[in-house]
């Protein structure tokens, strides 16, 4: 072997080392929270996210209970995207969270609300989390039976946006609607609030993305 063939041979195998390296270390160690808490969670969202009413518990409490992680519980009842949108600013503040799990969409359906708005308002506090580098994680929306299944096909529509809107902004993902799987035996008797067991569900869904 000749000296340029071994300098190109030594180049390729320390080129290789770095790439097993990088690879090594970006296994979800490496991330890069900057000021933020990456053991802290801000659950944001309406009613289905503040629940408590008859249910045991919320599912920020199951995902802090299950994570080990401070689950801050920001959902609202009534809440639409464009409140996640107005209060993003002041969460990312107060708390410094590592994770901002999103959980809007339901009320925007029921007030027939723009869905290119609804998903304008989404994407705003995707970037905003990804911009305060703290990591944005998106749910599908729940489906909707009973005395709401008339809403069941805008559901679906918002989440089709939804799962793009994941993949246009490299948001992690948490795929509710398929979660739910289409059981019933999930939800109140509201067919809009899960029951506990649809909680647990929720609460388990995110767990697997933190």
């Amino acid at each position: 072997m000749n000296k340029c063939a071994r300098y190109l041979a030594k180049s390729a195998c320390i080129t290789a080392c770095l790439f097993i390296a990088n690879g090594c270390e970006d296994s979800g160690n490496s991330r890069d929270f900057g000021n933020n808490n990456p053991k802290v969670a801000v659950a944001m969202g309406d009613s289905i996210t503040a629940l408590e009413g008859g249910n045991i518990t919320t599912y920020p409490e199951l995902l802090a209970q299950s994570t080990g992680m401070t689950v801050i519980n920001e959902g609202t009842g009534g809440a639409t995207s464009s409140d996640g949108a107005d209060k993003i600013e002041r969460i990312l503040s107060d708390y410094k969270p590592g994770y901002i799990l999103i959980l809007y969409g339901a009320n925007d359906v029921i007030r027939s609300e723009s869905l290119d708005g609804t998903i304008a308002n989404l994407r705003y506090i995707i970037t905003s989390a990804q911009n305060n580098k703290t990591v944005p994680v998106i749910a599908t929306i729940t489906p909707m039976y009973y005395e709401h299944e008339v809403f069941l096909g805008g559901t679906r529509g918002v989440n089709a946006r939804i799962r793009q809107l994941a993949a246009e902004t490299g948001c992690s993902l948490v795929d509710l609607e398929s979660a739910f799987g289409g059981n019933t035996s999930y939800f109140n008797d509201d067919g809009l609030h899960p029951n506990d067991s649809g909680l647990r569900v929720i609460a388990d869904s995110f767990a697997g993305a933190l």
